[in-house]
């Protein structure tokens, strides 16, 4: 089935021309996306916890293939490494570029910084809405999916809280 069928089947009435092209271009970004590589570490002697906030996310959830979005949350405890601050949400396109679901994207993003910097701790935290809730189903608007992978020092409790708090914060200098 090819756009214009799709858009028929939807019910559209007089396909925009331009539309086939648009498509064509967002799947290319997605692409170009999925293939970036180029993921930037520094040497450092920081060996306190380090938090990224609200990264944006973009994604399509794989079983009806409706988007989903919101942020993700990132803290580490470096050993030596630390990544581009850009290369946050590089990795997080990267890892969301495909369809997928949230759950999987948690763990993936998790993995990806952990097996490219080796930290003594890592979180990674998801905050979602998915258009599958609200525009079908059940058809609520009220849901925020929240998901979570904690690998190393994360774990304990003490670091996990301060994890937590610091997303809950999110701005420590307000």
């Amino acid at each position: 089935m090819n756009v214009k069928e799709y858009f028929d089947l939807l019910g559209g009435k007089d396909f925009p021309e331009e539309t086939q092209s648009r498509v064509m271009n967002f799947s290319k970004e997605l692409e170009t996306k999925r293939n970036y590589d180029r993921f930037t570490t520094f040497d450092t002697k920081n060996d306190e916890m380090i938090v990224i906030n609200k990264i944006k996310l973009f994604s399509f959830c794989e079983h009806h293939l409706l988007p989903f979005f919101g942020y993700c949350y990132i803290g580490y405890i470096p050993t030596g490494k630390i990544l581009g601050l850009s290369k946050f949400q590089r990795a997080v396109d990267k890892i969301c570029s495909k369809p997928t679901l949230q759950e999987n994207i948690t763990e993936e993003i998790a993995s990806f910084l952990d097996d490219l910097l080796h930290p003594l701790g890592l979180g990674v935290a998801l905050s979602c809405i998915h258009t599958c809730m609200f525009g079908r189903g059940i058809n609520t608007s009220t849901i925020t999916v929240n998901s979570q992978v904690l690998k190393g020092r994360f774990r304990n409790e003490e670091v996990k809280t301060e994890f937590l708090m610091r997303i809950k914060n999110e701005d420590l200098f307000r």
